[in-house]
């Protein structure tokens, strides 16, 4: 089968208690989110809890009640110890079912473990079918496990083709990682060799073999989003506190899904928000790559929509409370709102954010007057100094102070000896090599000699990745325009040597620049160049670059890896000089640096926020191999 690591399940129904949900007029939404948190039978260690899978859901919550205008009540969320098998099954098969009408929206959301039985049907290439583990998912027995098979029979009971699923969890999880104090794999701590094995049990099992299925909805009519592929493990990752936000812990594919959502115009199509997030999560480091099914009806579709039911606005936060000059917001951190960025209400009053936290955000009324409902827009936001954080409290003071050294006091890349203080990467050494993995867990860089020219290497690649999270984290939360930036020819992936070209298309007019993110961590400008210091690039219109015309050719050169590919508009050009004699400019944190400065002084301010009605942006990812 196909896998499904994260999925949603969209059906909608009208809570007219009078009626069933054949006789229902008006189509609407309903929501089962589940999040757990505190596994029942499992301690709170890697591969039992999980800190952040309680506020995925409740931010699945908020996002469908605060931005698209799903009712309360037709929300049923079971947190942790209360979303056992039963309550599971009670909310598909009982209470979805017995309220969907024909033409409503589900969606069916699951933040927890994943794991694995035996197969006994015999439609498994590696003998095991993939499951999902409710709060009382048990150490030594699959009888509470919730099978793809099974769950696709409950889904079967929703009369609804509307149907939205997405389980951020993962099944069989093989790829490697480090355990790291920052992330846990959301992939049960269970040996399934150690279960019985039922006499009716698949006999094509093979020890070592990768699972390419996955948790499969197996249905058109359902469309599966999927937190990552059925090899790779799904993290619930530490989100540190930045820009006055409180820290969290979430899902890494959830919360940039949300965000993205949270962002997203009320015409965007559900493959257009699950690509923003993909990016996104590319953008912040994360290894996993998310799934979405293929030949599914609803994939095309406007989110969330339904017949006669309202639709989302502009991305606003909900004012719920005033008192005096202070206001409370909700939803400011799944968005991403930072302390100094700047809101605006329809009436023009002006609100600057003191500070962002689980449930609520807070902000003082600079100029005129709001009430409790009104809705304020994100108009300037405050980016937050944000260094690369690298955790050395693994090698010894040598290596220590040779990096120290190296790095300089440029300050884009902090040294961290607090072995469980939050960093973006984490160094340890195995043997006579260093590696360096990311906070999620994951190989970043490996083979590293503790020789001078192996220390100087690890050096470089630091500074390299101070200068991509630079550029990655300059985002728009609040883009006023649409940008489009995609590969020619419609791929993403290449062999070394093979051509490549990009296009992009704006919804206004502005210039154009083009940077590469590549896949050693050099930051390139690609546009402007020598050969044109300034590109206009005019609303609706489709710019190719290389153009076709001009002779010029990019070729994927070496290293393989994964690459980002960034797009600026903005109204006026950014102030960058081509040094003479050169074609491009190119670099490192320090030229990473000097372009995010020229972006925000094209941009404009507001204080020390930046306006994001003037620029917007775009990104792709792309990989290279041999």
């Amino acid at each position: 089968m196909r896998r499904l690591a994260s999925i949603v399940v969209l059906v909608a129904a009208m809570p007219l208690l009078a009626f069933g949900p054949d006789e229902q007029v008006v189509p609407t939404h309903w929501a089962l989110l589940v999040g757990v948190s505190d596994y029942i039978h499992f301690d709170d260690v890697e591969g039992g809890d999980l800190p952040g899978a309680e506020h995925d859901a409740r931010s699945i919550r908020d996002l469908l009640v605060l931005k698209w205008g799903v009712p309360e009540e037709n929300i049923r969320l079971l947190l942790s110890r209360e979303a056992t098998r039963a309550a599971i099954e009670e909310g598909i098969t009982g209470w979805l079912a017995s309220n969907v009408g024909p033409n409503d929206h589900v969606t069916v959301f699951f933040a927890g473990h994943g794991s694995q039985m035996w197969d006994e049907s015999g439609d498994e290439d590696d003998g095991l079918d993939e499951t999902i583990a409710p709060a009382d998912v048990m150490p030594t027995s699959t009888e509470n496990d919730i099978s793809d098979d099974t769950f696709n029979e409950w889904l079967g009971t929703i009369r609804s083709n509307n149907v939205l699923v997405v389980l951020d969890n993962c099944n069989s999880g093989t790829g490697t990682r480090d355990v790291t104090p920052f992330s846990r794999g959301r992939l049960l701590a269970r040996d399934i060799d150690a279960l019985e094995r039922p006499a009716t049990a698949s006999r094509r099992a093979l020890p070592g073999q990768e699972d390419a299925t996955g948790f499969d909805a197996a249905q058109t009519r359902v469309l599966e989003f999927a937190a990552a592929q059925p090899h790779q493990v799904a993290v619930d990752a530490f989100f540190p506190a930045t820009g006055g936000a409180e820290a969290f812990n979430g899902g890494a594919f959830t919360t940039f899904l949300v965000r993205e959502l949270w962002k997203a115009p009320a015409s965007a199509t559900y493959e257009e928000a699950f690509q923003a997030a993909y990016e996104a999560l590319k953008r912040n480091r994360f290894q996993q790559d998310p799934y979405i099914s293929d030949d599914v009806p609803l994939k095309s579709q406007p989110l969330f929509y339904v017949e006669g039911g309202a639709t989302a606005g502009d991305m606003a936060l909900p004012i719920t409370a005033v008192s005096g000059r202070r206001a409370e917001l909700a939803a400011g951190l799944a968005l991403g709102v930072t302390a100094g960025s700047v809101l605006e209400t329809d009436d023009g009053a002006r609100l600057l954010v003191e500070s962002v936290g689980q449930r609520l955000t807070v902000a003082n009324v600079t100029s005129g007057s709001v009430d409790a409902g009104e809705e304020a827009r994100l108009v300037a936001y405050r980016y937050a100094a944000s260094p690369l954080l690298v955790n050395v409290a693994a090698v010894d003071t040598r290596i220590i102070e040779s990096l120290r050294s190296g790095l300089g006091s440029g300050g884009d890349v902090v040294l961290v000896e607090n072995e469980d203080a939050f960093s973006h990467l984490i160094v340890r050494r195995g043997g006579d090599e260093l590696r360096v993995i990311g906070s999620d867990g994951f190989a970043r860089h490996e083979g590293i000699g503790l020789d001078a020219d192996g220390l100087a290497g690890l050096t470089d690649a630091l500074l390299k990745e101070a200068a991509s999270k630079r550029l990655g984290d300059m985002d728009n939360p609040a883009q006023a325009f649409s940008v489009r930036l995609e590969l020619l020819g419609g791929r993403t992936s290449f062999g070394i040597g093979e051509e490549i070209g990009f296009a992009v298309e704006s919804e206004r007019d502005g210039y154009l620049t083009l940077v590469d993110l590549g896949t050693d961590g050099t930051v390139a400008m690609l546009l402007p160049n020598a050969e044109a210091t300034s590109v206009r690039i005019t609303a609706g219109e489709r710019l190719e670059f290389p153009d076709p015309a001009s002779g010029l050719v990019f070729r994927a050169l070496e290293p393989t890896g994964t690459g980002l590919v960034r797009a600026f508009v903005t109204e006026r050009p950014l102030d960058i000089s081509i040094p003479a004699g050169d074609d491009y400019v190119m670099g490192g944190a320090e030229f990473a640096a000097r372009v995010t400065a020229a972006l925000m002084d094209a941009a404009g301010r507001d204080g020390t926020a930046v306006l994001l009605d003037t620029w917007g942006t775009a990104s792709i990812v792309y990989d290279l191999y041999d």
